[in-house]
């Protein structure tokens, strides 16, 4: 990978995501980039407006408001310690200001970019946590890149487990994971099975594990019996040091096994990286 791209959400970015982004940057020898994002109610200077019809000039802008400037103070002097801390990890990093309510630019750079990370935790100036709010749902769904969920806490990675229904798009997942990280020899690949109709053909399951073996050095297949969701989730929770890989959650949710909501308890359950990606 030559570069991977942080998002911060407030202003200071959640120890476990930095480490987690060092750590996959360290793996590739890959560019970090940080968006920190603010949630200015104001502008950095006056913008016309229109209220019931009528144009208007608002004036007030951030730099009027003490906790706007408190704020990006704060953000500053953030972006400065992440900045450190790669540098202190030895990675190449970049830092950039973005507001919350615009992720045009962030949608535009993961076109140029090979991996999207964002912090799990993420936490709201209201303190409560959300770890899928509208926004982030957003990104997932527009990103031109593979997005990670970083895990709430960082840990080694002593298993990959893919979500598999023999659909094209748990497929392009499993392939793009692969392309994109390293296979360490002690890493342990598990194909699970996810969809609650029928069972995926024999031959298939000999086709995924002949793929997983040329990959990695240990490789299984898991069938789930009964609700394939509930199933999955049941079976997720109870591993350690594991990385989930996905491509269910997407623009054309016809072609992914997972409802919306159930990718949220997902998120809001597992304390290890969610890799997700489109098809």
């Amino acid at each position: 990978m030559e570069k991977i791209i942080l998002v911060v959400f407030g202003a200071t970015p959640a120890p476990n995501a930095l480490d987690f982004a060092c750590y996959l940057s360290g793996m590739g020898r890959s560019r970090l980039t940080g968006y920190f994002f603010e949630d200015n109610k104001f502008e950095d200077k006056p913008v016309m407006k229109s209220a019931f019809g009528f144009p208007y000039v608002e004036t007030i802008v951030a730099g009027d408001i003490p906790e706007s400037m408190e704020q990006r103070a704060k953000t500053a002097q953030n972006m400065k310690a992440f900045m450190e801390a790669c540098e202190e990890k030895g990675i190449l990093a970049t830092a950039c200001r973005s507001k919350r309510s615009d992720i045009t630019a962030i949608i535009a750079e993961s076109s140029f970019a090979d991996l999207l990370i964002i912090d799990a935790a993420a936490s709201y100036d209201n303190g409560q946590q959300e770890p899928l709010s509208d926004l982030v749902k957003e990104i997932l769904a527009s990103a031109q890149c593979p997005v990670i969920i970083a895990p709430v806490a960082h840990h080694a990675i002593e298993e990959i487990v893919f979500c598999y229904d023999g659909s094209p798009s748990s497929l392009f997942a499993m392939k793009q994971f692969v392309y994109l990280l390293p296979d360490p020899d002690a890493v342990k690949a598990t194909a699970v099975q996810v969809n609650k109709s029928e069972d995926i053909p024999e031959a298939e399951k000999k086709r995924v594990m002949q793929w997983l073996s040329r990959h990695y050095n240990y490789a299984d297949f898991i069938v789930l019996k009964g609700n394939g969701e509930n199933e999955l989730l049941t079976y997720l929770l109870k591993k350690k040091h594991a990385m989930v890989v996905m491509g269910a959650y997407g623009r054309n949710m016809l072609s992914r096994f997972f409802r919306q909501s159930h990718a949220d308890l997902l998120v809001k359950t597992l304390a290890y990286p969610l890799f997700i990606t489109h098809y």
